[in-house]
Formats: structure tokens, sequence, C-alpha cells
């Protein structure tokens, strides 16, 4: 919420303030950052146009005035905390390649003898100082003095994070740290709403065409996350030209979808009765009938395309292909044999289309019981893997 909205006083949650905001506020734990010089104190900066003294009525304050009210405004901050101060610095911001040095306030404040013990603004030996710190090293994936994690659920989203970066999943899934939407999430999530809403006015009897496509396409639209307006508009345009050669290519009249946004959950129970059961749950983006059986159509939105062998041993279509046969209210309750499996890649138009046998199935829910048990005692390292450059939590771990 915005800060004039509200009683930073009264909201429970970590308050992110200047020193001339929090004048007049106190709080039980107050954290004073870049505690480094040129950053506070901070450089004086000279007024563009100065005024002549010979026109100020005012008595000027002499000497350094500027580091006078920086000096202030650190007694202020300090004077914030009810309970426990914290003076943290660090050695490098942001692409800065010179060492910092500390603010001369916390000489001030601390005593130049208790603020030279290692150069550092932690006395409690349970602590590091910010100049003796050193990268983690990996440890091993598992470990048995840790508690474990109790998993009773697992969806193909999940089960795709751990396999990635098991940091990732503990921070979105077990902690649930949000994340800034990106530009990717908004477009994947602007054309899947898209084709569903355009699919359930088809099987409405609704007549529908290009047009409709269109417009629910511009009311669906998602702007969250884009660099920039010219970014926004690009992807807009993209979203467009795929819908359209979607329309041309894939739309048939004659098709009238059995699901749509189709969501299951999957009871697995395991043979031996020490292991406790486990849910497999997701979302199905189309189901088609096709002759005595159905179609699972999935769409991908990523400009990347999976050759034939993957799609092949694709997870998340064999765990469609599962709940196909293990769920028995329609549209499932199908054979094997009686499910087609799917993938539509929007960008290229093409679509992949692949079985699974019932030996595969079978396979599928041991992965899950072992995967399961992987996860429970994992101790969600980083894996360090390519995409997690690019990953949102990647301020979270040192694999950078």
């Amino acid at each position: 919420p915005q800060s004039s909205n509200s009683d930073w006083v009264e909201v429970n949650a970590v308050n992110i303030l200047t020193a001339h905001s929090a004048k007049g506020l106190e709080f039980p734990v107050v954290f004073l950052v870049n505690l480094v010089s040129l950053r506070f104190p901070s450089t004086h900066k000279r007024e563009q146009i100065p005024i002549p003294e010979s026109l100020i009525k005012e008595v000027l304050p002499r000497g350094d005035y500027h580091m006078q009210e920086e000096r202030r405004l650190f007694y202020v901050g300090m004077t914030r905390a009810k309970e426990k101060l914290f003076l943290t610095a660090a050695n490098y911001y942001g692409e800065a390649k010179r060492e910092k040095k500390l603010s001369p306030f916390i000489y001030e404040a601390l005593g130049e003898g208790e603020s030279e013990k290692k150069h550092s603004l932690v006395t409690s030996k349970n602590q590091m100082a910010f100049l003796d710190f050193k990268k983690l090293e990996k440890k091993s994936k598992k470990t048995k003095k840790r508690t474990p994690t109790r998993i009773d659920y697992l969806s193909f989203s999940q089960i795709n994070a751990f396999n990635i970066c098991p940091l990732h999943y503990k921070l979105k899934y077990v902690l649930n740290v949000p994340t800034q939407v990106g530009p990717a999430q908004s477009f994947g999530t602007s054309i899947h709403e898209t084709l569903d809403n355009f699919y359930k006015k088809h099987v409405n009897n609704k007549r529908v065409t290009i047009n409709t496509l269109l417009n629910i396409f511009e009311k669906a639209w998602v702007n969250d996350g884009y660099s920039s307006k010219a970014h926004e508009r690009k992807m807009y345009e993209k979203g467009k030209k795929i819908l359209t050669n979607f329309y041309k290519k894939e739309f048939d009249r004659k098709v009238s979808p059995l699901g749509l946004e189709t969501k299951f959950k999957i009871p697995l129970k395991p043979k031996n009765k020490k292991t406790k059961p486990l849910t497999i749950g997701g979302m199905i983006d189309r189901i088609d009938k096709v002759g005595k059986g159905i179609e699972i159509i999935d769409y991908k939105t990523g400009n990347k395309v999976l050759s034939q062998k993957e799609v092949d041993k694709n997870n998340q279509l064999t765990i469609y292909a599962l709940a196909a046969t293990k769920i028995k209210e329609k549209p499932f309750g199908v054979s094997p044999d009686s499910v087609k499996l799917s993938l539509f890649f929007l960008e290229t138009g093409e679509k992949i289309t692949t079985t699974r046998t019932k030996k595969q199935l079978i396979d599928i829910e041991k992965e899950m019981f072992a995967l399961r048990s992987e996860i429970e005692t994992s101790d969600f390292v980083c894996s360090g893997n390519y995409l997690c450059r690019k990953c949102e939590y990647k301020m979270m771990c040192n694999s950078n």
C-alpha cells in the first residue's frame, strides 16, 4: 500500500522508509542500511543556482552544515529503535569494483575501539562479520539431521520447479515467497484465458468469428511485468498474430470440447502400508472427443518446440493420461489406449501428439512416490541450473 494510505506503526510488516520519514515514529527493531562513505553520509550536492549570502536574512550555519544535517539524520534513525538496532553495510554495491569504507558515523556512535573489531559491525560470535563473508559450499542433497518436509500434494508445476532447482521449489511452494509477475507469465495468462473464453462461447452455441477471438484477447490482456510500453505493444501484436493463425489452422466449428481448464486430483495409494498416500493434481487446457476416446491438449506459449521423442517422455502428459484413466467422472474414465495427448505450440502452430501405455502409467506412480521422498529429505540447495540466471529468486541464493 502507499505509505500515505496506512499507519506504518499499525501495519505488521517490514517498513522501508527514509530517515526523514521516520521522524516521530518508533519500531521494536530498526535496521540502518548503506552505512558506508558517500552513501551515509551522502555527498553534498550544491544548489544549481546558489542564493547570494547578502540576500539571506537567516543566520547561516558555520562549518560543514551538510555533514551536521546527515549526522542528525543518523541520530534520528538510531533513536527510532525501541529494542534492537542493527547497523549494516556491504563491501560492494551494484556494479562497483572498489571496496567501500565504513561510514564515519559508525565510529562516532560505537567508538573507535568497538567499531574496529575485525572491521565488523557485529559483535555476536554467532554472526559473521561482513568482511569475513564466504560463499556457502554446496551440501549434499540429503541430510539425516534435518526435519523432513511433509508433502501430501504435488502438481506438475511443483515437480518441474524442484527438478530445475530445489531452492526455487522451497521458496515458491513451501515458504510461499511472492514474486513480481514477469512478461512471459502475463503473456501466457492472456493467451490461455482468451482461448478458454473463446471455446466457452463456441460450446454454448454462440457464433464465433476471428473478431470474437481478438475482442476476447483485448479484454483478457494482462499488462503486468513488461519492461516498457513498447515491449507491451510488441507482445500484444505477437499475441494477435498467434491467435489469428490458431483460428485459421486449428479451430474447427465441428469440434466441441468436452472440457476446458479442467482441474483434477488423483489420489495415489502406495503398495507399502507404511508409506502415506499422495495426491497429484493439475489443470488441463482442453479435452476433445476423438472417436470413442479423448484428446488432451495443452497449450504452450513459449518459443521452444519439443521434439517427438521429448513429447513421448513428457511427464506432464503422462500425468494427464493417468488422470484420464484413474478418475471415473466424465470426461475421464477411459482406457490408456483411448487417450491421445497433444502439446500445441502456439507460436509455430505445431501440434505434436503421443500416447501412453499402461506400464508407463504404473511407472509414473512409482516415480511420484520416489520424487516425494526426495523432496521431503532435500536440503533445498540451489542447483546452479542455467535457468537460475533469470530466476525471480536469484537474489536469495549464491548461484550468481
